[in-house]
């Protein structure tokens, strides 16, 4: 089964035969962007303070594994505030989630994809950024079984650290080299495959379009 892509303007196929296992990010990826960190800002103004120590300290703890996630919330609630934790956890994170069921969708034929991967003995996980993983999934319309679903934080390591998508990789019972990730950011995403000896697509946003080598959504989806 050959996948066939559009890839710098070029044709690229894809061997899917090659891969026991697909991983791929959430935000921006099975999503399309649509100014959800402007719209968390909006929606709880007051709070501004909080998200913007948010983004803070996930730029400074980027890559960084702490080994579990006891070890990354003491450094993240150190930068952040330890006062700061009910906000997170009961704040902010909800909020996310709210607003993605109210103004998101999953990207077109997402959830088909999924399921044709995994009818073609593919397995497929989603490894996320944050935290409630499967809300978010479910409120853009993505159903996948919770043991398909991983965030950076419970594994105490931020992308692009290699560790978890290693892990996730043995936990999808597929050896790093059969791995394809699929993500939007060559920072966290990209770093992170390559750190773990796995293959990657990006899919095409306004932020990376001048990057090289990234694929239009509609190309990933095409002939389904």
């Amino acid at each position: 089964m050959w996948l066939s892509l559009l890839y710098d303007n070029e044709p690229m196929y894809i061997d899917i035969n090659k891969y026991e296992a697909v991983i791929f990010d959430f935000d921006n990826t099975l999503y399309a962007p649509n100014h959800l960190g402007r719209r968390i800002v909006f929606s709880d103004i007051f709070n501004l303070l909080k998200a913007r120590k948010d983004r803070l300290a996930r730029r400074e703890l980027k890559g960084k594994d702490f080994n579990n996630s006891q070890a990354y919330y003491q450094a993240y609630f150190e930068l952040v505030g330890e006062k700061n934790r009910d906000w997170y956890f009961n704040r902010y994170l909800p909020l996310m989630v709210k607003l993605l069921k109210k103004g998101f969708n999953a990207r077109p034929k997402a959830q088909e994809l999924i399921n044709w991967l995994e009818e073609n003995n593919v397995r497929v996980g989603v490894y996320s950024d944050y935290p409630m993983v499967r809300e978010r999934c479910e409120a853009v319309g993505l159903q996948l079984p919770n043991d398909r679903l991983w965030c950076s934080e419970s594994f105490g390591a931020l992308k692009p650290a290699a560790r978890p998508f290693i892990e996730i990789a043995k936990k999808l019972g597929a050896s790093p080299e059969k791995v394809l990730v699929v993500g939007d950011r060559p920072d966290t995403d990209l770093a992170g495959a390559k750190a773990a000896g796995m293959d990657c697509i990006l899919v095409k946003t306004k932020k990376n379009e001048t990057e090289p080598g990234v694929v239009e959504w509609e190309e990933l989806i095409k002939g389904l």
